[in-house]
């Protein structure tokens, strides 16, 4: 099966991990870790505010921020990209490379978030994808 026809539906994460913008950083690493996830979706009663992904906290701990008391919402990514649960996983791979970037949220046919695809899930749906 070639990877241009997989959906990037076969390996979509759901549900979405969120955090409120209001948390600190120091919560963030702790739900990060404790999912073993790279990604959160920073979410409050309006909807979606951005998404903190480990790398922003590395580079908050890196620029000295003190993580119990640095909120989420002041490192938070807001130019949040995402993929409809039609794409192939070739068409995520290419979005991903193409912007820099290692999670993609997947949005159904009306724009609402089902999941997060990262780029690990990506190479191991296309490996999967690959004849033997």
């Amino acid at each position: 099966m070639r990877t241009e026809s997989v959906p990037v539906t076969t390996v979509v994460r759901t549900p979405v991990a969120t955090i409120a913008p209001t948390a600190t950083l120091e919560a963030a690493a702790s739900a990060l870790a404790a999912a073993e996830l790279g990604l959160l979706v920073v979410l409050d009663p309006t909807g979606i505010r951005g998404v903190l992904s480990e790398r922003d906290i590395v580079t908050a701990v890196a620029d000295g921020a003190d993580l119990s008391l640095e909120r989420v919402v002041d490192h938070a990514v807001t130019d949040v990209l995402g993929i409809e649960s039609t794409a192939s996983l070739a068409d995520a791979a290419r979005l991903m490379d193409e912007a820099g970037v290692r999670h993609l949220l997947v949005t159904d046919r009306v724009g609402a978030t089902i999941g997060v695809v990262s780029i690990r899930d990506v190479l191991a749906g296309m490996l999967g994808a690959v004849p033997a």
